[in-house]
């Protein structure tokens, strides 16, 4: 169940399709956290400009920082965060934390040398999913320092959620082909041979040869490195202390996607501890006599049949999503199926605390 994520787990890994809300429940999600956890981060790949704001932050401080920044003490009391607790949120910063990598691999030299290539500056377009191992190497730094209790992993919202999962063996593969063999020259082959050629050096001019040499030489230990973490990382969603939910809502074409993922997650063994039904229509609270006398009197008799058409129409929504949930939890009867309410808030305080509530209610 999720109650028993957010206290015994490690890392929860949000994933689902696009425009379900995802990034808002990963916040929610941690914010939640924070009344059974003392030391809690979010890590968002790339998070609505609304949402930052809802942090404290703008887009910029977020983006700037290769670490995650703490939420200031108003913050923590306007989304109702227990002041002895701690919230901190990232931005997925890939440069950031491939400078990491690469000091713990080259020497200071070295990766001062490669970092001025022009090949390592587009290395992110070179390499498919480097995004999302980044990201995975960046929680998996965050557990190993143990600078945090809890950690929400928003998985990114520009892939569709399967490619998240399968960055690793994909990126490994691609480490392994015979074309990438090519980062990684063997002494005295073809390649080391003609790097050395000086009528290359003259074809390509002199920065150009220079700066693909040093690419290609010290890449070798990036390659590594990366493959040794693949291998690792390729085990980590189903792990002990890491738990992966689903979040789609009762629309069809996001249950048509989670039954896809629900599926390839099934035959990859990654079990999936909670589905989230995020922007579930409820039945309104009010009924339109509530509303008669005042209208009445002021001669208002076709804006109360407004009234009533409009609670009408709300009444059935909400019939249709109940519905929808029920047949959830029919057809996944071993995946625990939670509903966060329909918010029309326009704050970004009010929707993360509503939806927050509304998972802490759910325990």
């Amino acid at each position: 169940m999720l109650i028993d994520s957010i206290k015994n787990k490690r890392c929860l890994i949000v994933c689902g399709g696009g425009g379900v809300g995802k990034t808002t429940i990963a916040a929610s999600l941690a914010i939640a956290a924070t009344h059974e956890r003392k030391r809690v981060l979010v890590v968002t790949i790339d998070p609505a400009k609304r949402l930052a704001e809802a942090f404290g932050y703008s887009l910029k401080d977020l983006e700037s920082s290769g670490e995650p920044l703490a939420l200031s003490p108003a913050v923590k009391t306007a989304l109702n965060i227990p002041a002895d607790a701690s919230l901190s949120v990232g931005l997925l910063n890939p440069k950031y934390v491939l400078d990491q990598i690469l000091e713990q691999v080259l020497t200071p030299e070295q990766a001062t040398g490669l970092k001025k290539t022009q090949l390592f500056t587009h290395l992110s377009e070179m390499i498919y999913g480097l995004q999302e191992y980044t990201a995975y190497e960046w929680v998996t730094r965050m557990i190993q320092k143990n600078e945090f209790d809890f950690i929400v992993l928003d998985t990114p919202p520009a892939f569709h959620a399967k490619d998240f999962f399968n960055v690793p063996e994909k990126i490994k593969n691609l480490m392994e082909s015979k074309v990438f063999q090519l980062f990684a020259p063997k002494k005295h082959t073809w390649f080391t041979t003609l790097m050395s050629f000086s009528w290359l050096e003259k074809l390509l001019g002199e920065k150009i040869f220079h700066e693909s040499r040093i690419f290609f030489e010290t890449f070798a230990a990036l390659r590594t490195r990366i493959l040794e973490r693949c291998e690792w990382l390729s085990r980590f969603f189903s792990q002990k202390e890491v738990s992966v939910l689903a979040v789609s809502t009762p629309e069809s074409s996001a249950l048509f996607e989670l039954e896809g993922l629900v599926s390839f997650l099934n035959q990859k063994n990654i079990p999936i501890e909670s589905i989230i039904l995020n922007q579930v229509e409820q039945k309104p609270e009010y009924q339109p006599s509530d509303y008669a006398s005042d209208l009445e009197s002021q001669g208002g008799l076709i804006l109360l049949e407004k009234v009533a058409q409009i609670h009408s129409e709300q009444v059935k929504r909400a019939e249709k999503a109940f519905q929808t949930v029920e047949r959830c939890r029919i057809k996944y009867d071993k995946i625990e199926i939670l509903s966060v309410p329909m918010t029309y808030a326009e704050e970004g305080f009010t929707i993360l605390s509503q939806a927050s509530a509304a998972l802490i209610t759910k325990r």
